[in-house]
């Protein structure tokens, strides 16, 4: 006889075969069915208790290193050397534009003078001449010598007379010769260089 209050099915009473038998009580429900929930053994979690995939624990080697690094050095090599071949241009072209000055300069004594390569102080490099006010060269006569020598005078802005060009290695070198006219002294000659950012790079 059952006692008072209790229904059937609360809960049974299963002796589990073997030495001693011990038993246990298993929770069932009302319709007299087993009622236990998963314990969760074996599952994996995503929480921060779950252990790292292989994936996740994978470092780059000594030999994974030594390529990149190998990779970055080579390419700081190769953009050092086309700088340097870049500036080494922009340098031929400029000692060609100061040899041709100064070659002037024994025709034409100037009454100062000033040489900046470039990098110096521009990208470009920059070559001045200034003359007596009184006994420097006609600008006529300057630029006549210059035509000579294979420049070629185009468009000029004052107080700029004559404005000459001439393309050595790929570089558009240029003179400027300032004056009143051209029947008239040469106040100053300017020849310029171009340059380039790229050669100019840590230097």
């Amino acid at each position: 006889m059952r006692p008072a209050g209790s229904r059937i099915g609360d809960s049974w009473t299963r002796v589990t075969a073997g030495r001693g038998g011990v038993s246990h009580t298993v929770p069932v429900s009302d319709s007299g069915f087993v009622d236990e929930a998963p314990t969760g053994r074996g599952v994996p979690t995503s929480g921060p208790d779950a252990a790292p995939t292989a994936r996740s624990r994978r470092r780059p080697g000594p030999a994974g290193i030594g390529f990149i690094v190998l990779v970055v050095a080579l390419l700081a090599f190769g953009f050092w050397a086309w700088s340097s071949r870049v500036h080494t241009d922009d340098v031929a072209a400029y000692e060609s534009l100061a040899r041709e000055v100064e070659e002037l300069d024994r025709s034409m004594v100037p009454l100062g003078h000033s040489e900046l390569p470039p990098c110096r102080e521009s990208i470009d490099g920059r070559i001045t001449r200034t003359y007596p006010p009184s006994t420097g060269p006609q600008a006529a006569e300057l630029v006549g010598y210059l035509e000579q020598k294979g420049w070629t005078q185009g468009s000029a802005v004052p107080p700029v007379v004559a404005h000459l060009t001439r393309v050595e290695n790929g570089h558009v070198l240029t003179v400027d010769v300032a004056a009143g006219a051209l029947n008239q002294l040469v106040a100053s000659l300017t020849a310029s260089s171009p340059g380039s950012s790229l050669g100019c790079l840590g230097r």
